[in-house]
């Protein structure tokens, strides 16, 4: 495995879990509760600079403009799939923040946007990250050339050290394990975010 796979496969890990977070918070405004604004502000945060500028940008930068170099069309076939998938992934976050603003102001129907927006996002990243992972990845593995993968090892440094780096990457994770204590998934043991990316029905 090379070393820039395994680091996207690593954030795919912790992405997943902010996954499971958000169903747990989908599960408490379905039982009539009450998320924070601050966890839901936090949630928002995590995925637009980690998942989002640094895990995206890793991919969309460097890894699929390699992709491109070997063949992989960009403006179609799986590369394409995947570019389609972060551009639908950035609405539903739009329509998560719209919606986080609702809570804060009152709005009634705040709470059923803000779970419907939580669910598709979480629906279709869980989703695209098992095709990225089974499928895009061992794609370029086979395709892109050596000299290529040591050079995206250096610019996903770079990437990491501009976008977030150590300190704030150990925050997020830190942040993603506080919230599962507070938003647990479903089942103990089991996410249900990652295997069918829905959050419970009401």
């Amino acid at each position: 495995m090379k070393a820039a796979i395994q680091e996207l496969m690593d954030d795919h890990t912790v992405i997943l879990r902010m996954l499971g977070v958000l169903e747990g918070m989908c599960r408490r405004l379905s039982d009539g509760g009450r998320v924070e604004s601050v966890d839901l502000d936090s949630a928002l945060d995590f995925i637009a600079i980690y998942a989002d500028q640094t895990h995206h940008g890793k991919e969309e930068d460097y890894l699929f403009t390699a992709m491109e170099r070997a063949g992989f069309p960009r403006d179609g076939g799986p590369v394409g799939m995947m570019l389609i998938e972060h551009r639908q992934g950035r609405e539903f976050v739009q329509a998560l923040r719209l919606a986080a603003k609702g809570l804060k102001e009152g709005s009634p129907s705040a709470a059923e946007d803000a779970m419907s927006a939580a669910s598709g996002y979480a629906q279709l990243l869980a989703h695209h990250i098992f095709k990225e992972n089974n499928i895009l990845y061992p794609m370029a593995l086979n395709a892109i050339p050596k000299e290529d993968w040591e050079t995206m090892t250096r610019d996903f440094a770079r990437v990491e050290a501009e976008r977030m780096g150590p300190v704030k990457r150990a925050g997020y994770e830190a942040l993603v394990a506080r919230l599962e204590t507070v938003y647990p998934p479903l089942e103990k043991g089991r996410n249900v975010a990652r295997q069918s990316g829905a959050c419970p029905p009401r």
